[in-house]
């Protein structure tokens, strides 16, 4: 007898083909920029300009505001038009609108930063520079870099597994700016002085690993891990087990197992704050979907409106149904053209109607796909059952803050039930109870 086991990942069609190939071009902000104070996990930044400042490329926007949180800076220089709370992608939100008035006239980089950083500094540079993940989960990179008393640290994870569909993002940072993603490890290198790197990609960006490999040539530490391409392969514990064979446990974190995981971009992004003394204002963004008559990888000044976004890249040459912060899997539908690109915006994904048709749910067929798929273990259908009927303490019990939400469940669940939203919702239920305590 055959007996199923457990895949933990799906393989969805990759959608890359049409930016896989395309340098990063790097394009002039609009007229008006969007920074909403939070574009990061934790505590929102804290406004400190007002209404008429004039600002520069770099200039602080809004401070953050407690241990896990980030800065904002402007992207352009200019004028602050306006303060105003706008719906983005993580909510309503205070926003500064600040009025581009085209010179990009930068403030000096950190006098601190340059070749010679000691490794205590390292941390405040990125937090100053305002640097969050930059694929796609946010979390204040600072927090991550800062050595804790309790263990070591012996692994740095660098994630390029760019396992979401359609984005390119990361494999075109990968490739056009390896040197700088490698400085950016030796930085943090200098911090925890580990044993191993491991820069984790999928096998469909193998040139990546090549360019990589010879940006780091005598840089015995690390390591190209050439991963399979099945989603999600970028998720952090997915990439810890498959790099080191460890295995985070339930409610833990990467440093539980002497692990540092970060996306690439976020490495160069270290780079240029601790050797440069640069603050994170740009990032690279795939614009991408059957719709676009011409999908790009572009360099993209944060702030800027993904409505200003279409016409450089030819417009529609069909009316999206659709729009995604990211693609099909973890992504968040947009509804609105004016939402900025925020430090988290790996992709855009505009999709047909074809693309979106939904088919109408029915009862469970209690296939089982939901556990075969799920990369942490659970039992989706479970969890969602229990939230469709209260039962939220359940669903806790279950494992639902487990959950990294990569979508899979959803993805394959061949009776259209609402898996991944109902676990979501569990998860903000769990969470206000136990504020409520």
């Amino acid at each position: 007898m055959r007996l199923k086991t457990k895949r933990k990942g799906i393989y969805p069609k990759h959608n890359k083909s049409r930016t896989h190939n395309k340098p990063i071009e790097r394009i002039d902000a609009p007229a008006i920029m969007v920074y909403p104070m939070s574009m990061h996990i934790g505590a929102p930044a804290k406004p400190i300009v007002e209404v008429g400042s004039t600002v520069k490329v770099g200039t602080l926007l809004g401070e953050a505001q407690g241990f896990i949180s980030a800065n904002i800076h402007s992207s352009v220089s200019g004028e602050v038009i306006s303060i105003e709370d706008r719906e983005v992608i993580s909510g309503v939100i205070t926003c500064l609108i600040v009025k581009n008035d085209g010179q990009y006239t930068e403030e000096p980089p950190y006098p601190e930063a340059g070749e010679d950083v000691t490794p205590e500094l390292v941390p405040e540079l990125i937090r100053r520079a305002g640097i969050a993940g930059m694929g796609g989960a946010t979390f204040p990179t600072d927090v991550k870099m800062r050595p804790s008393k309790d263990g070591k640290i012996d692994t740095i994870i660098l994630n390029g597994a760019e396992c979401e569909p359609y984005s390119t993002s990361d494999f075109r940072t990968m490739v056009e700016y390896a040197g700088e993603i490698i400085e950016g490890v030796r930085v943090i290198d200098g911090v925890f002085n580990v044993d191993k790197v491991y820069i984790g990609i999928e096998d469909n960006a193998t040139e990546a690993g090549d360019v990589l490999r010879e940006a780091a040539a005598g840089y015995d530490k690390i390591e190209i891990k050439v991963l399979e391409s099945k989603y999600p392969q970028g998720s952090e514990k997915q990439l810890i087990e498959n790099c080191t064979g460890r295995q985070v446990p339930s409610g833990g974190l990467p440093a539980d197992v002497g692990c540092i995981v970060s996306n690439v971009g976020t490495f160069q992004a270290i780079y240029r704050a601790v050797r440069l003394g640069k603050p994170m204002v740009e990032r690279v963004t795939t614009i991408t979907g059957t719709p676009i008559v011409d999908p790009k990888n572009l360099l993209v000044r944060i702030g800027t409106p993904i409505d200003d976004l279409i016409d450089i890249c030819g417009g529609f040459q069909e009316a999206p149904r659709k729009v995604l912060h990211g693609g099909p899997m973890m992504g968040k539908t947009i509804k609105d053209g004016s939402i900025p690109i925020s430090k988290g915006t790996t992709h855009i994904t505009f999709l047909t109607a074809a693309e979106v048709d939904e088919e109408e749910r029915i009862d469970c067929i209690r296939c089982s796909e939901c556990l075969n798929v799920c990369p942490v273990s659970l039992q989706p259908i479970l969890i969602s059952n229990a939230y469709e009927r209260g039962d939220i303490e359940k669903a806790e019990q279950l494992g639902a803050m487990d959950c990294i939400e990569c979508g899979n469940c959803s993805f394959i669940c061949p009776s259209k039930i609402p898996l991944l939203d109902n676990i979501r919702k569990s998860k903000t239920a769990i969470k206000q109870n136990k504020k409520a305590v």
